[in-house]
Parts: C-alpha cells; sequence; structure tokens
C-alpha cells in the first residue's frame, strides 16, 4: 500500500523521511523528489535522473515502507491525546 502520494508530498517531507532510510545516492533522491514532490511518471522521473528503475522502486516501496511506519506513530499519539480528554 502506498502512503506516499505521486506530487502532492512537500520536499522537506521527503527529505526528513530519507533521513530514515539508507537510501544515500542523490540521484535516487532527486528521482523520488521529482515523483513525489513534482509530479513526474515513476519511468520519467528514473529516467531524468538516471537511476534504473529497479532501483527506484526498491527506494520507493523502502520509502513508502517508513511513511507508514511513521503514519501509525502519529496515529498513536493522536489516540493518547484524545484519550486524555
Amino acid at each position: 500500500m502506498r502512503i506516499l502520494i505521486q506530487g502532492l508530498e512537500s520536499k522537506e517531507k521527503v527529505e526528513l523521511l530519507l533521513l530514515l532510510t539508507r537510501i544515500d545516492s542523490e540521484n535516487i533522491q532527486s528521482a523520488l523528489v521529482a515523483h513525489l514532490c513534482k509530479g513526474h511518471k515513476e519511468d520519467d522521473a528514473a529516467m531524468l535522473n538516471d537511476v534504473p528503475r529497479q532501483n527506484f522502486n526498491r527506494a520507493l516501496k523502502r520509502l513508502n515502507g517508513v511513511a507508514r511506519i511513521v503514519e501509525q506513530i502519529k496515529e498513536l499519539d493522536w489516540n493518547k491525546l484524545a484519550n486524555l480528554n
């Protein structure tokens, strides 16, 4: 399941999520920003940044996994706050 949506994510959010991964390649990071922040199609984002599609797909899957965990943590925090009231 995808958490991150093509073209609708802020660059700041993507950069923070990348800090939680081992995705060190600047080309892959740029391709992810092109796809998630600028709205480029997956193929185009990978090609424009000289990233093999397989590597792009793996990085996008990893980033979505991290985003899913972050969302789960936020949900736990919201539930805890709601129960305090």
